[in-house]
């Protein structure tokens, strides 16, 4: 069956996304099966792996496109949901409500004990009616049940570098100041993540990426 649309990875560490029309149900398919035989054997399938396994922890809250099955080591099929990205209206500004939507969603998937680890613009859909959605879990971290000190640590920072995103994203899209919206959130939050920030500036400089 060929996909109805296909949307290209921006670089070798991103997966492509294929559409398909099923029985009346659009299916999107993030597959790094396209990737070179090195990318897609370790970083597709790892990435692969925690995304099947945060879908899971996060199963049945209605911001998560629903998850529909892992297909092979290098894909995952979800429901497609109709909406466009947030980065769609940079040239306006939202209402700060729908940030407190996107708050009190950013806190059930923690509550899952899962942290997206990269929220980021373009992996939140807002729709017309104005339902809120949070795609792309390749980065998420997930606590599991019986977590360690360390794991338990990194889930909590990673907890708070969603926060900081979250108030980087409402002050970019109502207005605000971003140096302000991180500051907000707390010092050591702050400083969590620019640290972060630093160290994805350097792993886009390796794979060849401009700015975020």
């Amino acid at each position: 069956m060929a996909p109805v649309r296909r949307i290209e990875g921006r670089n070798w560490t991103k997966a492509d996304v294929e559409f398909y029309d099923i029985e009346g149900c659009r299916v999107a398919v993030k597959t790094y099966a396209p990737r070179n035989a090195v990318a897609r054997n370790t970083l597709g399938r790892w990435l692969i792996r925690r995304e099947a396994a945060a879908f899971g922890a996060v199963a049945g809250i209605p911001a998560v496109p629903r998850f529909v099955s892992r297909i092979g080591p290098f894909a995952i099929a979800t429901r497609w949901v109709d909406a466009v990205p947030l980065r769609e209206h940079a040239g306006g500004l939202l209402d700060d409500g729908v940030f407190d939507r996107l708050a009190a969603i950013v806190d059930d998937i923690h509550a899952r004990g899962v942290a997206l680890a990269d929220l980021h613009h373009r992996d939140v859909l807002l729709a017309a009616d104005g339902s809120l959605y949070v795609l792309d879990l390749a980065t998420a971290w997930v606590l599991g049940s019986r977590p360690g000190p360390l794991r338990r640590y990194l889930f909590e920072r990673f907890c708070e570098s969603d926060r900081v995103n979250l108030a980087r994203m409402r002050a970019r899209f109502t207005g605000g100041d971003p140096a302000a919206a991180v500051a907000s959130v707390s010092p050591a939050a702050a400083a969590w993540h620019r640290r972060g920030r630093a160290a994805k500036g350097i792993l886009n400089r390796l794979r060849g990426k401009g700015g975020s």
